[in-house]
């Protein structure tokens, strides 16, 4: 039987270059609870499975039918159909939310690891995340980071000067709207 959820948590893992136990302590599973997941002898269950999923880039509604999917019968995973118009989105819309949501992550240190690892962001908005001052001073929360990335990720040549005035922006935008 095709193992669905372990092969896509193993491909996680691996590309974060983590063992299974360092990757499960991301979740509070240990690593032999990792294992289990990634031979298919246990489902995580789907909040695990929901968390695991934005690291593996999967969009939330894929992510559910995935889980969906790995429960049933062999004979029913057929019925579900992951290329089917119930999941089927713009390109635009899967992409933003495929990605990481940083708004979601309340820890500055995993913030920052992922933040760094993120192919998609622009070089100096990544120096600027790699900058232990930046950290220091500032104290971004995750919805700071996240609308940063959404409304200036698109300035792939702006300096990381000015990343770090966007984030002073946003940050006086948020303010007012409480």
């Amino acid at each position: 039987m095709e193992n669905i959820l372990g092969s896509r948590i193993a491909e996680s893992r691996e590309k974060l270059g983590l063992t299974q136990d360092q990757f499960g302590a991301r979740y509070g599973v240990s690593g032999p609870a990792v294992f289990k997941f990634e031979k298919g002898y246990v489902k995580p269950s789907l909040d695990l499975w929901l968390k695991m999923a934005l690291d593996c880039n999967i969009a939330e509604k894929k992510a559910v039918l995935l889980w969906i999917k790995a429960k049933l019968p062999k004979e029913y995973q057929a019925f579900i159909d992951l290329s089917a118009s119930a999941i089927s989105e713009s390109a635009a819309t899967y992409e933003k939310e495929s990605r990481t949501n940083y708004a979601r992550i309340g820890d500055h240190r995993e913030m920052r690891q992922r933040l760094l690892a993120d192919a998609t962001l622009p070089a100096n908005m990544k120096g600027l995340f790699a900058d232990d001052e930046f950290w220091t001073l500032y104290r971004p929360t995750g919805q700071e980071i996240q609308t940063m990335i959404e409304k200036f990720g698109i300035y792939r040549d702006a300096k990381e000067s000015l990343f770090r005035d966007a984030v002073r922006i946003i940050r006086e935008f948020i303010r007012s709207e409480y």
